[in-house]
């Protein structure tokens, strides 16, 4: 692999090339996420590498890149793979916030940096039929500490919701495997039973003007 930008952090180019290493042949998700789960948790503990991090959020030192644009405003990519083998990102949680109910295009791991990450676990009882409509049943709740980490699969075998259950911001990371041929995410009301996509925001632009351009072309008022 070529080598890594040199402005990442040291411990962050350790923890991606042991990545890349361990990711290249795998087709396996059981081996991927192992290998994950096993390191992670040393970046996780690593403190004085999350405060320099955060400082140069805070600072605007040019790593992360707080400009790149994300899904979700609480992420910051800490690297991705020039051939989308593996992404490492940050997400910050704010007391008591919660990401609703999703789904992801990639199997990944995520941990916590200090204790009170909460994950739900669900799985889908309806079959995508009618369009925006799912029903999902809670199979599985965990309470995260410190060093933790839980997994995810792509599509309807990871379906999760995350947040924060205590009264400071938590820090964590997330390790996202190659993602599959799909340009969004699925958000999941649960007590309404339904469903929305999620684009990225470049990708939403598009699909408005798409959108936008259909209903002038057909002659919408």
């Amino acid at each position: 692999m070529a080598a890594l930008n040199p402005a990442l952090p040291s411990e962050i180019t350790t923890f991606c090339e042991g990545c890349a290493q361990a990711l290249a042949d795998s087709t396996n998700h059981k081996a991927s996420i192992d290998h994950v789960m096993s390191t992670l948790p040393g970046l996780l503990l690593h403190r004085d590498l999350l405060a320099r991090i955060l400082e140069g959020v805070i600072h605007r030192r040019g790593y992360p890149d707080v400009r790149r644009p994300t899904v979700f405003d609480n992420e910051y990519i800490l690297f991705a793979h020039p051939e989308r083998l593996f992404s490492l990102r940050m997400y910050l949680w704010g007391p008591g916030e919660y990401l609703t109910a999703h789904d992801h295009n990639a199997w990944g791991v995520i941990g916590t940096a200090t204790a009170g990450f909460h994950v739900i676990n669900y799985n889908r009882l309806d079959d995508g039929a009618p369009d925006g409509y799912a029903h999902l049943e809670a199979v599985e709740e965990q309470y995260l500490r410190a060093g933790d980490c839980a997994y995810t699969l792509p599509l309807n075998q990871g379906i999760h919701k995350t947040g924060n259950v205590t009264a400071q911001t938590l820090i964590t990371l997330s390790v996202y495997g190659k993602p599959i041929v799909r340009d969004f995410l699925q958000l999941f009301d649960v007590e309404r039973r339904a469903v929305t996509r999620l684009y990225t925001p470049r990708r939403r632009k598009e699909v408005l003007a798409a959108d936008a351009l259909k209903s002038l072309l057909t002659g919408g008022r």
